[in-house]
């Protein structure tokens, strides 16, 4: 997530580059502690530079470790505590300016001018000056200045130092290396924040070609599912169609033989069952909800095309106000109504159904009804996979299922899910 520091430039939390950077950042802050290191130990140095040492020493690798550190190991327990109460950067300028605050401890300590830890004053600017942008950067470097301008003046006990009067290149000593530091970094914030730019830039682009890549697979598969339903319902569906109308009408003829008859009207079921299958695929290669036809009309359609495969009477009726539902749901409740139904054309031997659809406030329900033979709910609930299927449909989006039936008094379906589901 990106967004504006204050001061104009947009940054992001965490960059990669950062993370790369700021090990050279802090390499440089203990180079400069070494030297001053080395400067103490080679032991020529004036008395008053090297009055608090070691402990100044120890100090100032005490807050080095500490600024180190806390990137790695600190930061994540810090941007938990704070959490959205601050920018993405502003935890490590304030370490920076800490820090640039200890360092002007040290300086004063330390002798205030010429001290052996000129680098190490110096090189506190990077961590602040690489976060910052231009304006603040520049606004840190006069504060920089004026702090030490400061110290050394209050150190020699004269308010114009000792630069002006006794040896100008002390003053270009004080003032370039702080200006460099400030550059340089600055330099770096920006080419790393480019960097960066630039390969978000080709990871959205990647991912937006991997993902038109995505839809277009997607609609040639779409396209290759409705090529073939179209096949299976122009072809195999129109010539199941034909034979179970052939077979009806011989079986109409066939009079004279009763056991013929009989064959021929298990021929018929057959052919009906086998008829309402094709259409089943036709639906999983196709799904009806997947255009602008509501759940009302889609329903309204498989009825239709039930009753003229099974010749059984169906009634729908819709009580409350129709709402789009999600796909899932609708298709769900299709395939619910597509199990009941075939189990009334296999096993009920009705001749009247009913089906209700009921828009709630935050659910659809489905009845499906006949007056057919009825079953033992309890002992087909164990051996019925349509049964089975219908609950499992219903209980993956949250819902309730129910059948109520009993032997001579036909059955009743019942489903239940909620819309948001």
């Amino acid at each position: 997530m990106r967004r504006d520091d204050g001061g104009g430039r947009r940054q992001a939390e965490d960059q990669p580059e950062t993370g790369r950077v700021f090990p050279l950042l802090f390499a440089v802050r203990w180079g400069a502690w070494t030297i001053a290191l080395a400067r103490i130990a080679s032991g020529d140095l004036p008395a008053d530079e090297t009055r608090y040492e070691p402990v100044l020493l120890g100090l100032t690798f005490a807050q080095t470790l500490a600024s180190t550190l806390y990137v790695p190991l600190l930061r994540p327990y810090v941007r938990r505590l704070v959490g959205g109460r601050a920018g993405p950067r502003d935890d490590l300028i304030a370490l920076g300016l800490v820090d640039i605050a200890a360092v002007m401890v040290v300086l004063y300590l330390s002798g205030g001018f010429r001290t052996p830890y000129d680098e190490y004053v110096v090189v506190s600017l990077v961590v602040p000056a690489f976060m910052l942008d231009w304006p603040r950067a520049v606004g840190l470097l006069a504060a920089f200045y004026t702090a030490v301008f400061a110290i050394v003046s209050i150190k020699e006990r004269a308010l114009d130092g000792p630069w002006f009067h006794e040896d100008v290149p002390r003053l270009a000593g004080v003032v370039v290396p702080p200006l460099l530091v400030v550059v340089v970094v600055q330099y770096l914030s920006s080419l790393t924040r480019r960097l960066n730019e630039q390969r978000e830039q080709a990871t959205r682009t990647l991912a937006e070609n991997v993902r038109l890549q995505e839809e277009r697979e997607e609609l040639a598969a779409q396209e290759e599912r409705s090529r073939i339903a179209r096949e299976i319902h122009d072809g195999i569906a129109q010539s199941v169609y034909m034979l179970a109308l052939n077979l009806e009408k011989a079986a109409d003829v066939a009079n004279s033989d009763p056991a013929l008859r009989e064959r021929l009207g298990r021929l018929v079921g057959l052919a009906k069952e086998t008829l309402m299958e094709v259409r089943h695929y036709i639906f999983d290669l196709k799904p009806l909800l997947a255009g602008d036809a509501g759940l009302r009309s889609t329903i309204e359609g498989q009825l239709r095309e039930f009753s003229t495969v099974s010749g059984l009477a169906v009634h729908l009726s819709v009580e409350g106000e129709e709402r789009k539902v999600p796909l899932a749901v609708g298709s769900s409740l299709y395939r619910i109504a597509q199990e009941a139904l075939a189990n009334v054309f296999r096993h009920s031997c009705a001749t009247d159904v009913k089906v209700r659809l009921d828009f709630n406030d935050g659910s659809v329900s489905m009845h499906v009804q006949d007056n057919g033979r009825g079953f033992d709910v309890e002992g087909a609930s164990g051996s019925g996979r349509g049964l089975r299927n219908m609950h499992q449909r219903a209980s993956e989006l949250g819902g309730e299922f129910a059948v109520l039936s009993a032997p001579g008094k036909g059955a009743s379906v019942r489903v239940t899910i909620p819309i948001e589901a």
